[in-house]
């Protein structure tokens, strides 16, 4: 179970210099085909934090190629601790209710800012806790997450408004969108072969997902390794999920996926990408970032997709 201490620094479980915590929130503006990522990974041991802003409003094949990109590997650690810091990037981020609300403001100077807020429809999702997660004790073949960079961590779904300025236009922001918060081992080579994805549809309902992907098959998820349906202030958490994928190359062409709960109920449901660009939030991590128009039932969702689906940068070498 997360509780309200969850959203400070925890104490680090090893002096390993890989030891992070991150903050990730998400959020689009769907009429405009715009996605937003606010990230941030501070490294307590190390005294340094790593932070990325980007906007995408279409489809690339590089990382530069984006509506804006600010990524900092190395700014300094923050005084203070994770409920009320700023960046020496411009971002700044206030928990204004224990892992519920926030509010995130980031101005870089350089004619892009935001200044949302962050309202939880839901109680932070834990990975570890079987009453939540009845995947919570699986051990499966390929999770190289769970367990290390992911040793502590929710998922949540939350609206989020506010405005978005990009030069001289300001964009109003209102949608349902994903929040997650780690702690734990992270090393720059870990993470890969994992989808983390969430879908928000007009009835009030989120399916959020972390999938495994098969590096030698990229054309499927093979299973899910965590995730629930929030339907309304309910939520079930997922015992079962597979899917397929069309790419060009990594990037997403189409999504058709399937979850089961834990009441036994199945969702199938598909996706559109709006925007697809590689994004790395650091050297040795690649990943393909969409914003996705997804339908279930005639329904009509929005969300976003981080598909860690490269296994490894030095491919030649093989």
């Amino acid at each position: 179970m997360i509780k309200d201490n969850d959203m400070y620094f925890h104490t680090p479980t090893s002096d390993h210099y890989s030891w992070a915590e991150t903050n990730y929130f998400g959020f689009y503006i769907a009429e405009e085909n715009i996605l937003v990522g606010v990230y941030a990974q501070p490294r307590t041991n190390l005294g340094s934090v790593l932070s990325s802003i980007r906007i995408t409003d279409g489809f690339s094949n590089t990382p530069h190629e984006v509506l804006y990109d600010n990524c900092h590997v190395f700014l300094p650690l923050p005084k203070g601790n994770l409920d009320d810091y700023e960046l020496e990037n411009g971002l700044k981020i206030k928990c204004t209710k224990p892992v519920m609300d926030y509010h995130i403001r980031y101005d870089g100077g350089e004619g892009v800012s935001l200044d949302v807020n962050y309202e939880g429809l839901m109680t932070p999702y834990d990975i570890h806790d079987p009453e939540m997660d009845p995947l919570a004790s699986a051990d499966q073949a390929g999770d190289v997450v769970s367990q290390h960079a992911y040793a502590g961590h929710w998922d949540q779904s939350g609206r989020v408004t506010g405005t978005l300025t990009i030069k001289d236009k300001t964009y109003t922001v209102d949608c349902v969108a994903s929040m997650d918060h780690s702690w734990g081992l992270r090393d720059e080579k870990q993470l890969k072969n994992f989808c983390w994805m969430n879908a928000n549809f007009e009835n009030d309902m989120s399916i959020h997902c972390i999938y495994l992907v098969d590096p030698k098959n990229l054309s499927t998820f093979p299973s899910i390794i965590h995730g629930y349906v929030r339907e309304g202030d309910q939520v079930y958490g997922l015992k079962r999920g597979t899917g397929k994928i069309r790419r060009n190359g990594y990037r997403h062409q189409f999504f058709a996926l399937e979850v089961e709960d834990v009441r036994g109920k199945v969702h199938q449901f598909t996706g559109t990408p709006m925007t697809s660009n590689p994004w790395m939030a650091w050297p040795l991590m690649y990943l393909v970032q969409s914003l996705c128009r997804w339908e279930l039932q005639g329904v009509v969702g929005w969300g976003e997709v981080q598909d860690l689906c490269k296994e490894t940068v030095n491919d030649k070498l093989k």
